[in-house]
C-alpha cells in the first residue's frame, strides 16, 4: 500500500566512501553479554512500528540510530542504490536506514538517505567482527559513524514519505515485499537504539560499552535484546514499541526458525 521509491533502473546517488585509512577509534569495543538476534539472511526479520509512530515530529530532518552488529556470510543488491541491499535497520519502504551489500562495486555497510536522491556513506566491515554504526541526520547533514569515529558526511535534505498517506513501518534484521523482492541480512544485531535527536560522536562513544537507563534525553526507543526466547523484542526504553520477530512473510515460506536469541551477545 506505500508509494515505491522512483524505478531502480536509473537511480540518482551521491556516495561517500573512506579515502584514507581511518584514524584509529577513540575507544574501543569491549565483549559483551546477554543476548543479540540472529538473522539467517534467508527469511528473518522484526517488524517494529510505524517511523513517525517512534520518532517524535520533525523526525524527517533530526534523528539517531546506534546498534551493533556482525555481518556474516554474503550479501546481495537487487538494484544499485542501498535501499535495495540487505536491509540492517530501515523503514518499509525504503526510505532511509542502515544496510549491507555491494554498490558501485563497494561491499560495504550503507547509512544511507532519500531526499529525492539517494545520499550514502560507506562504511568497511569485516565478517563476523562486531561493529557499533550510527547514522546522525540533522541540519541537512547525514553522518556516520564506526565504533564512535566519523566515517564521513555528506549533504541530505529531508527525508521524503509516501504521498499517499501510508505510513512505513520500520524493520530490523530484513525487508521481504514479496517473493522475488527480499532484502534479509545475514549475521547478528544488538544494543540497538534510535533518537529523536542529532547526537554528537562524544556521545555515541560514552554510551558504546554499556547499556542505557531508558531514561536519556531524547532516546525513542532502545531494544537491549533482554528476551531470551519468544517472538516479542521488547523496547526498553519504556516508551512501548516492542517489536516482532517473522520466520517468512508475503509469500516467502518459513523455514521453522524466526531469529535466533544468541548468547552471548555482543
Amino acid at each position: 500500500t506505500n508509494t515505491p521509491l522512483p524505478p531502480t533502473a536509473t537511480p540518482t546517488a551521491t556516495a561517500v566512501l573512506p579515502t584514507n585509512t581511518p584514524l584509529p577509534p577513540t575507544a574501543t569495543a569491549v565483549p559483551g553479554s546477554g543476548y543479540a538476534l540472529q538473522f539467517d539472511g534467508n527469511n528473518d526479520f522484526v517488524e517494529l512500528v510505524e517511523t513517525s509512530a517512534i520518532f517524535a515530529a520533525g523526525w524527517e530532518d533530526t534523528k539517531t540510530i546506534s546498534l551493533w552488529v556482525k555481518p556474516t556470510g554474503s550479501a546481495t543488491c537487487t538494484a544499485p542504490t542501498p535501499a535495495h541491499c540487505d536491509n540492517i535497520l530501515g523503514d518499509r519502504p525504503r526510505w532511509w536506514g542502515i544496510s549491507r551489500g555491494t554498490v558501485g562495486g563497494n561491499d560495504r555497510l550503507w547509512v544511507w538517505n532519500y531526499d529525492g536522491r539517494y545520499q550514502m556513506i560507506g562504511i568497511d566491515y569485516t565478517v563476523d567482527e562486531w561493529a557499533y554504526i550510527s547514522l546522525v541526520h540533522s541540519n541537512g547533514i547525514l553522518r556516520a559513524y564506526k565504533n564512535g569515529v566519523e566515517i564521513g558526511n555528506i549533504a541530505s535534505g529531508t527525508t521524503l514519505q509516501p504521498n499517499t498517506g501510508a505510513q512505513p513501518i520500520l524493520h530490523m534484521g530484513g525487508i521481504i515485499n514479496s517473493t522475488s523482492r527480499n532484502w534479509t541480512f545475514s549475521g547478528q544485531i544488538d544494543e540497538v537504539s534510535l533518537w529523536n535527536i542529532a547526537r554528537t560522536g562524544a556521545e555515541i562513544i560514552q554510551d558504546m560499552n554499556q547499556s542505557l537507563t531508558g531514561g536519556e534525553n531524547g532516546l525513542a526507543a532502545y531494544y537491549q535484546m533482554t528476551d531470551g526466547s519468544g517472538i516479542t523484542l521488547t523496547d526498553n526504553s519504556g516508551n512501548g514499541w516492542s517489536g516482532t520477530l517473522y520466520d517468512g512473510a508475503r509469500g516467502v515460506p518459513p523455514d521453522g526458525q524466526p531469529p535466533l536469541w544468541f548468547s552471548p551477545g555482543r
